[in-house]
């Protein structure tokens, strides 16, 4: 006789990226950077080049503290984001905090979607950086 054993399947971890969208290319190219943990699409070549920097810079701030972007609490993303000077990000952090300790709630203990509200002042479905 065999038995059969029901499973859990594992808890699923979802991956936190930053993607940056230039709006600003006008020269019919297409450009895309892609990394470990960023996503860079559009813009002119000049505002491409910069949002590459920028997430070069935090991706290598990352790799130095030998963290992922998704095991960063929002104080650490915002000290994070202010040293590498992404203050968009910075500010996204301050919000999704400020957030938190309204609600009296852990960073860990919310979804992608209950993240994405906290960030939507305006009950627009937009999340966009000042």
């Amino acid at each position: 006789m065999s038995t059969t054993q029901t499973s859990t399947p594992p808890t699923r971890r979802l991956r936190a990226a930053v993607i940056g969208i230039g709006l600003d290319g006008g020269d019919d190219q297409q450009r895309l950077t892609r990394s470990a943990q960023c996503l860079v699409v559009g813009g002119s070549a000049e505002t491409h080049a910069e949002m590459r920097e920028a997430v070069t810079r935090l991706e290598i701030e990352l790799e130095a503290m030998q963290r992922q972007l998704g095991d960063l609490a929002p104080q650490d993303l915002a000290e994070l984001a202010f040293r590498v000077d992404l203050p968009e990000l910075h500010e996204l952090a301050i919000r999704i905090e400020d957030g938190l300790e309204r609600q009296g709630r852990e960073f860990l203990d919310l979804s992608a979607e209950e993240l994405t509200a906290l960030l939507d002042l305006e009950g627009t479905g937009a999340v966009v950086g000042s």
